[in-house]
């Protein structure tokens, strides 16, 4: 067997070494040589006859690699389990120039050596500091919104060439430039009054539908509106990079859609939940609030978990092995890539120890419901008909066949198992927002930790 010898380096580092001498190897290529002997059919032998020099030529070099992988797996791999070294990743091997090269027949005594980044010792501190956790407001008025988006949603569309412009119509517009030029720019096209901006809204709403009216600005008329837009859509020009600045137009009010809103009745109860549970405008209220407070939740909640992982980081003082880490991130990271790298192993060290203290372990049916979650996503949060409890069982079992998303599904459910127990040991201070307010400050967080793009190198 060869002989393997543990040093501890640091706290946090060993080397390990594999000692495999020439007899060893010797012993395992005749052994294998033997095998293949009793196989080997060869022109000039009969089966079973051929000289194991003759062998040691044709195949030596193959054996001793594959004999020299497995000798080194077992022994490296071996020692460490039976003695318990807790490590946080595999083994590095170490390079040696004055390794010699091995061939079958000229073997040598051999060592390799390997480094260990070993699991480091700490203690646990949990954040003492209180956490925001917001959720969204579904206040009457916020309801009301949705409700009136959905009848109009669900209402019908009738055309207007009499009348005035309301201000939630659709507008058929035609655009004509004027002045004295011979190729005049003319296009009709559509505007959505909720769509324009303050200034476009005030402009056209109330204004007779069929009547002509002198456009001063026509960037302005739809909110974010540029240049480039305004050619494309508003005047149908194909080079979008036409100026237009000194140029004017006339915007002729063609017709007018209007939706008139369905009427909140059972009609409408049947096509919002065809199940036939929600039959009031009390019950559709609280399902709304259910339905959207739900997206915004889990958005205010990861929110907050992930600030919790990052007080858990930046709280425990926990050595690294950085050298090896460095070897490990291609010797030669960013800052910014290898700061995240240590976040990310930090975590993943107070993560386990944190499962183990709390005795958090993941059971079959934690799998099965990230299955679920990841399937549900795919059809959109719905769940049809077809998703019965015989198909679910079935898709999970195949999905937990493949090794990949079944380290996936393991990993993503203690996770959540993880941070829902460490939730339970922090504090949280409240904030209810509206939507548009709960829209910013996810746009805001993500910006603020969202990592940049490295920068491109220069050729």
């Amino acid at each position: 067997m060869p002989n393997v010898t543990f040093e501890k380096t640091s706290n946090v580092t060993g080397r390990l070494d594999v000692a495999i001498t020439k007899d060893e190897l010797n012993e395992k290529i005749v052994a294998e040589l033997k095998k293949q002997k009793q196989k080997v059919s060869m022109k000039g032998f009969r089966k079973g006859k051929t000289p194991l020099s003759t062998l040691r030529k044709m195949m030596g070099n193959q054996i001793l690699g594959q004999e020299l992988d497995a000798m080194i797996k077992s022994s490296l791999f071996g020692y460490i389990e039976e003695n318990d070294i807790k490590l946080i990743f595999s083994p590095q091997p170490v390079e040696d120039e004055s390794m010699p090269m091995l061939t079958a027949s000229t073997l040598q005594d051999i060592t390799f050596k390997y480094d260990l980044a070993l699991e480091p010792e700490f203690t646990l501190e949990l954040p003492k500091e209180t956490f925001d956790k917001y959720i969204l407001a579904t206040t009457d008025e916020f309801l009301d919104e949705q409700i009136d988006r959905m009848l109009q949603s669900a209402g019908e569309t009738e055309d207007f060439t009499e009348g005035k412009v309301e201000d939630t119509d659709i507008l058929d517009v035609t655009f004509t430039e004027v002045g004295p030029v011979e190729d005049k720019i003319t296009n009709t096209t559509k505007l959505y009054v909720d769509s324009l901006s303050d200034a476009g809204k005030k402009w056209v709403t109330g204004k007779k539908i069929g009547g002509t009216l002198k456009v001063k600005d026509i960037t302005a008329i739809e909110k974010d509106s540029t240049p480039a837009y305004v050619n494309k859509y508003l005047l149908g020009l194909e080079d979008a990079e036409t100026d237009i600045s000194d140029k004017s137009f006339e915007m002729t009010i063609n017709s007018a859609g209007r939706i008139t809103k369905a009427e909140l009745n059972e009609e409408f109860f049947t096509k919002f939940d065809p199940t036939g549970e929600i039959t009031t405008e009390a019950q559709l209220r609280d399902k709304i609030a259910e339905d959207n407070s739900s997206g915004f939740n889990s958005q205010g909640e990861m929110m907050a978990n992930f600030e919790i992982q990052r007080a858990l980081v930046e709280g425990n003082d926990i050595e690294l092995p950085l050298d090896i880490m460095k070897q490990i991130n291609d010797d030669d990271p960013s800052d910014n890539d290898f700061e995240m790298f240590q976040r990310g192993v930090k975590w993943m060290l107070i993560r386990n120890t944190y499962a183990e203290q709390a005795e958090i372990k993941l059971e079959y049916e934690d799998i099965k419901a990230e299955a679920v979650t990841s399937l549900m996503g795919m059809l959109g949060g719905q769940r049809p008909d077809f998703l019965t409890d015989e198909f679910i069982d079935n898709y999970v079992g195949q999905m937990l066949q493949d090794e990949k998303q079944r380290e996936q599904l393991s990993s993503n459910a203690i996770e959540k198992k993880i941070m829902a127990s460490l939730r339970e040991k922090v504090s949280f201070k409240e904030t209810a927002l509206d939507a548009d307010a709960f829209n910013e400050l996810i746009k805001e967080f993500n910006e603020k930790n969202t990592p940049a793009a490295p920068a491109a190198e220069e050729e």
